[in-house]
């Protein structure tokens, strides 16, 4: 088979030759002659370092007012070393926004922090009350964030609508009762659907066409070779050296909290990501990843190890690392024209979702 990195760079530039459609019959196989693009990452570690160092001194010395701009340099750097098909990313959010939306975060957070110092039973109410309110901070964030997202000329836009998310945050507690969380991860596979149905990009709309099934085998399948590789270490004889019923099921509870590190996490992040990208479209194109599981699961495990041993002060080279295996590892079988891409009227969304995601650490990404 020829090598992609050839095909790509004797490819025709749009709109000159324009590539053929993919099959109709199933837009996730596209037809053999498609071209295929691939995604490439120019940032590199040591450059990102000196982006990061000064970001965390400035968040220091300025008790935090600074995070906003640390954000948008980060985010800058990586969406401007992120291109495909010879045009790049850009984030254009303003650090003065979110700024504003910080503060008012933070202004709520120690609104509820008071309450429930002086009244202790008021506390369980402010959590309630931010439990309720994730999905909506989930939209806002994504509009934020869509809305401040480049590609070339062509903005990104969210649709999706407060109705909507609320509608899949009572499905997925419904889903995760009635099955005692067996069916949990539908609740991934719903959160992923919502995120890609409603996105676009210029004119162009997103779509995730895979089920709920994709993440099921997704999560189920790292935790069963867990478990077999718990069970095997416990019949090699690694609990029989215990003295007692109690220190055996010590041993056995170790084993699987190891399992979970090392195997489960990584693993299952990894089985996402994949299942989630090669199952995505963005008008007639489909895009697809090479990516492999156990290479994706090694980077993670061996970052998060590197982080812990250094103090952090490999973070920047960990980050740099993880992106640009996930960027490089995707690819685009192009059936649409970007020249031809034109925006959608938009809104200027605020920030004040994102930040107040931010300060209660609440982790909403695609």
């Amino acid at each position: 088979m020829q090598d992609t990195s050839e095909q790509i760079q004797h490819q025709p530039t749009l709109p000159d030759a324009l590539p053929p459609p993919l099959n109709t019959t199933n837009p996730l196989h596209p037809v053999a002659d498609t071209p295929v693009y691939r995604f490439k990452f120019h940032g590199n570690a040591s450059e990102y370092f000196g982006i990061w160092i000064i970001n965390i001194i400035l968040t220091i010395l300025t008790l935090t007012l600074y995070s906003p701009w640390a954000k948008v340099r980060r985010l800058r750097y990586f969406y401007q070393n992120t291109e495909f098909f010879q045009r790049r990313f850009d984030f254009t959010g303003l650090p003065q926004k979110i700024l504003l939306g910080r503060l008012i975060a933070i202004g709520i957070w120690l609104g509820i922090s008071a309450l429930g110092y002086w009244s202790p039973e008021v506390a369980p109410y402010g959590a309630v009350l931010l439990y309720l309110a994730m999905p909506w901070l989930l939209r806002a964030t994504m509009r934020f964030s869509a809305r401040n997202s480049k590609f070339a000329n062509s903005r990104f836009y969210f649709s999706g609508t407060t109705a909507r998310v609320y509608g899949q945050f009572v499905l997925a507690i419904l889903i995760t009762i009635a099955t005692l969380g067996l069916f949990a991860p539908v609740v991934v596979w719903l959160y992923k659907r919502y995120c890609f149905d409603h996105l676009y990009v210029g004119q162009l709309s997103f779509k995730l066409n895979n089920d709920w099934f994709h993440y099921m085998t997704a999560i189920y399948i790292p935790i069963g070779i867990a478990f077999i590789v718990g069970v095997i270490a416990v019949f090699l004889g690694i609990g029989a050296t215990l003295t007692n019923f109690a220190q055996e099921i010590l041993g056995v509870v170790g084993i699987a909290y190891f399992a979970l590190i090392i195997i489960v996490a990584p693993l299952t992040l990894a089985r996402i990501y994949i299942t989630t990208w090669n199952h995505v479209s963005v008008g007639n194109s489909h895009f697809k990843t090479d990516c492999n599981q156990w290479r994706y699961s090694w980077i993670l495990l061996t970052n998060w190890i590197l982080r812990m041993v250094s103090f952090g002060l490999l973070t920047p080279w960990a980050a740099i690392r993880l992106h640009r295996y996930q960027v490089e590892s995707l690819s685009l079988y192009l059936a649409d024209d970007p020249d031809q891409m034109w925006n959608m009227a938009q809104k200027d969304h605020n920030a004040i979702a994102e930040e107040i995601s931010d300060v209660f650490d609440l982790d909403i990404s695609l």
